[in-house]
């Protein structure tokens, strides 16, 4: 894991905590803003009701402070908050005339202001547009009800609720603030320990680096014995089958130490002094010349296709070992008598795209998402192949530490490796 590794853990850390923060928060204003709207309109429900069911008046309460009419009093309604509403009430009768017009309790609204608000009131409400959940419908600052009178007419009442929405305005404003509040400083908590809540992570990547090295060191030296020892065992009583499998092994034990540690060179950062503009087709040219023989060798063809003058800022080593992965990977898993191709262009100065193509029947049932995971082979395709699963991974890592990407895909019978490269 280097640097930019860790930086990108980090920031992921804080990503997430933070958004983890802000959805319970903004959740838990959210909640309280609609709790308030609704315990507003639930108290709006009740007052009106009552209006209506008392004719377009509001009860008088005695001195006692128990209302008159006892069976119409809610226990959602205060008797206190129920006196002081502010409302008025238009009754029709049958013919849809207005019969009576209340508006004793309310200054801001005369009585033809009453007519027109309630015939409006009358229209959504058989239209059911602004009609709600609990039965109320909604007209600038007021609340209504629209009832029907069993002799044929109609009465609607108003409440004005400017006053409470105020109020809820003021109450969201500040709930808005102190979510804001409650946002940076959570940011704030979480940047400070982000390093240490990622600092196990780092230390585990550390000591499997440390682990996968040094058990590289110690595999060579009971390797290199086995290599001596057969072959003196051969020079004494010559190749046989158990030698040849011996040294096979030893090979191949050989292979899988240096890939190890290729996949922990893969993993550090580059040195920016080994970074200069190079000729990027040239590094392509003579990263695959080598594997031409070996092609042919296998009945394959190898075409290559590149575009001149593509240049970049990049260490050569690196843009040669993907390369080589990537053709020897081609090359391994190409069908018999089937053909690998070698493209490269570059779309924007300071960007390459190399791909990589080979023959592959059978790349319909390949499960490509997983190519990139070490020491992942395909069973069914790649048995015979040799390789330890490794190349692909370290090619990742490559495209990765230049801003790009690689990805895999099966198109016309051939398996596609694309590569998009940034200068560094």
């Amino acid at each position: 894991m280097n640097a930019s590794d860790i930086a990108k853990l980090r920031h992921k850390f804080i990503l997430i905590a933070t958004l983890s923060f802000s959805v319970v928060i903004l959740f838990t204003g959210g909640m309280t803003a609609l709790a308030n709207q609704n315990s507003l309109r639930v108290q709006a429900s009740h007052v009106l009701e009552l209006i209506t069911k008392n004719d377009g008046v509001m009860p008088e309460p005695t001195v006692d402070g128990r209302n008159v009419h006892a069976t119409d009093v809610f226990d959602g309604v205060f008797t206190e908050s129920a006196f002081a509403a502010r409302y008025f009430a238009v009754i029709f009768n049958a013919r849809g005339q207005a019969e009576r017009v209340n508006v004793n309790r309310v200054v801001t609204v005369d009585e033809a202001e009453a007519v027109e608000y309630a015939t409006q009131a009358i229209e959504s409400y058989d239209k059911s547009l602004t009609v709600s959940m609990l039965d109320l419908g909604m007209v600038d600052t007021f609340f209504y009800r629209v009832v029907r009178r069993p002799d044929g007419g109609t009465i609607v009442a108003f409440l004005d609720c400017s006053s409470q929405m105020q109020v809820n305005r003021e109450v969201e404003w500040t709930t808005l603030l102190i979510c804001g509040v409650g946002l940076v400083g959570s940011f704030a908590i979480v940047v400070l320990l982000s390093k240490r809540a990622i600092k196990p992570e780092i230390e585990n990547a550390r000591k499997q680096k440390q682990f996968i090295t040094n058990a590289s060191h110690e595999l060579k030296t009971p390797l290199a014995v086995i290599r001596a020892n057969t072959e003196v065992i051969e020079m004494l009583q010559g190749e046989s089958e158990w030698t040849k499998s011996t040294m096979s092994q030893v090979d191949r034990m050989d292979g899988l130490v240096q890939n190890l540690v290729m996949i922990t060179r893969a993993a550090e950062r580059e040195d920016r002094t080994a970074m200069q503009e190079i000729d990027v087709g040239k590094v392509i040219t003579d990263s695959v010349d080598p594997f031409r023989a070996l092609a042919r060798q296998e009945h394959k063809e190898l075409v290559v296709n590149l575009a001149p003058d593509v240049r970049m800022v990049a260490d050569v080593s690196a843009i040669q070992q993907l390369c080589t992965l990537l053709v020897d990977n081609a090359i391994k898993y190409c069908d018999e008598n089937g053909t690998v191709e070698v493209e490269l262009s570059q779309p924007k100065r300071g960007r390459v795209t190399l791909v990589m193509r080979n023959s592959f029947a059978q790349g319909k049932k390949a499960q490509f998402n997983r190519y990139f995971e070490r020491f992942y082979r395909d069973d069914e395709s790649h048995s015979d192949a040799g390789g330890y699963g490794i190349g692909l991974s370290v090619a990742e890592s490559i495209c990765t530490r230049y801003g790009g990407s690689i990805k895999a895909t099966w198109k016309n019978g051939m398996a596609v490796f694309t590569c998009q490269l940034r200068s560094a």
